[in-house]
């Protein structure tokens, strides 16, 4: 995953947490990991895989959705 993905999607499970009202600590707990590393993974300082963001989503009640566009993504303006 690219820098910028990675970072939406730690943006967009962390935003889960806070809709779902639910606690870092307890996510942690239930996925078996230590608050710390949870911290770290959303705040970037770990990797934060497809399948963590999972799994955290599925304690939120939500899912997380892949989609693949076509066409490529222009990053900057090109002259």
């Amino acid at each position: 995953m690219n820098g910028v993905v990675e970072e939406s999607l730690r943006e967009q499970v962390r935003t889960a947490l806070e809709t779902a009202r639910i606690s870092q600590a307890s996510v942690a707990r239930e996925l078996g990991v230590s608050t710390k590393h949870l911290c770290q993974m959303l705040t970037g300082r770990a990797p934060l895989t497809l399948e963590w963001a999972e799994q955290i989503a599925a304690l939120c009640e939500m899912r997380v959705e892949v989609v693949v566009l076509k066409g490529a993504r222009r990053t900057s303006d090109a002259s």
